[in-house]
């Protein structure tokens, strides 16, 4: 193997071992996601579409042929990606991604100089989307690699004069960071930056021989949009209870009616289904006033604020009408006296636009029906 060879050899390893850095590190992050027991809000699901255009930044390259060289610099240049892809709802997504990248020369050897490298690419990514920055406002961090291959073409001289004009095709690789804005629950635009790697092209002179330049590295700016075809079906409508029959014991006289009264709120912490001891409080307190008089069916429904997805918020809404159940039935409620439901980001306590943290439409209300209710 030849000096250059080597170099080319060791650089692409080494570019190779950042990606597998940033690899491990998005599928150790994978994996501590999986042992919450909340997903993050309004992540990819199903198949996307999306693209980016942008500038592309390529390093210099020095061209080698025996004992010509020449090492090139080159103008910032366009570049466009397209995505297809597809989410799996838990951060992770999985794309295709052809692109170009074009880039004129500015100088050959501190000179003057003419010329251009294009790259055209198709790339298999791997990325995983975080939860979001803030939940006031919809900003959503991600990570991603890519594999594949690249058409490249060059076109500038050598120092003695040869002119190199030649393609290849090798393989490519790239780290991607970015991150994304999310306008509708369908739609994302961002920023993305992405180090893609073109290793080990050679190219042709008009000598005939071969002239070898080693990678092709780029530093690459986009502006993104991304549309998920995953629109979320509306929830149903809370069905509306009928209380059961209620036949006094002939022994014994009715009860007064119980006057109706207000719900039993009980408040949960953003993206979660787990009671705070202050909810707790408040469902002792619904059941001790059950217990006390003659019960005939106890509401439980659940609500969201309007951070996230309608899909997503109705799964959200059920787990916490189901959480103060279970309480309910730990402080001796029968299982069979209770119904519950969620509705989602519906029926808000205080109303707000979309993708909006508002702590008291967060709620569980708990509806006590009795005889003359």
């Amino acid at each position: 193997m030849s000096h250059t060879k080597k170099r080319g050899f060791f650089h692409s390893m080494s570019a190779a071992g950042g990606l597998a850095a940033i690899a491990s590190l998005g599928f150790l992050a994978t994996a501590a996601h999986a042992q919450s027991a909340d997903v993050a809000p309004a992540q990819t699901r199903g198949f996307y579409i999306g693209g980016g255009l942008g500038a592309n930044f390529e390093e210099g390259n020095r061209f080698r042929q025996g004992n010509a060289q020449a090492t090139d610099t080159y103008s910032p240049g366009f570049a466009g990606i397209a995505n297809f892809g597809y989410g799996l709802g838990n951060g992770l997504r999985f794309e295709l991604e052809p692109g170009y990248r074009g880039n004129e020369i500015d100088r050959i050897n501190g000179g003057p100089g003419s010329g251009h490298t294009k790259q055209a690419t198709l790339m298999g990514n791997v990325l995983y989307d975080f939860n979001y920055v803030t939940p006031y406002i919809p900003l959503q961090p991600h990570v991603g690699v890519g594999a594949g291959y690249a058409h490249v073409w060059n076109r500038s001289s050598l120092q003695s004069g040869n002119a190199v004009s030649g393609q290849d095709d090798v393989p490519a690789f790239q780290a991607i960071a970015g991150m994304d804005y999310a306008v509708s629950p369908n739609t994302k635009v961002g920023v993305d930056y992405r180090y893609m790697v073109a290793h080990d092209a050679d190219f042709h002179v008009n000598n005939g021989l071969t002239t070898h330049s080693g990678d092709i590295n780029n530093h690459t700016i986009l502006l993104t949009m991304r549309y998920s075809f995953d629109t979320p079906a509306a929830p149903p409508p809370a069905p509306v209870a009928q209380p059961a029959a209620f036949v006094p014991p002939p022994a014994k006289p009715a009860p007064a009616p119980v006057q109706a009264q207000r719900p039993y709120e009980v408040y949960f912490d953003f993206d979660s289904a787990r009671l705070t001891a202050d909810g707790r409080a408040v469902v002792d307190q619904a059941a001790s006033s059950a217990k006390s008089g003659n019960v005939t069916q106890i509401m439980v429904t659940g609500h969201t604020d309007t951070v996230g997805s309608s899909s997503y918020n109705q799964r959200l809404s059920v787990k916490r009408a189901d959480a103060v159940r279970a309480a309910l039935v730990a402080d001796g409620i029968r299982k069979d006296a209770i119904q519950t439901t969620g509705v989602g980001k519906n029926d808000l306590a205080v109303p707000t636009a979309d993708n909006i943290n508002e702590p008291r439409n967060r709620r569980v209300e708990v509806i006590i029906q009795s005889p003359g209710v």
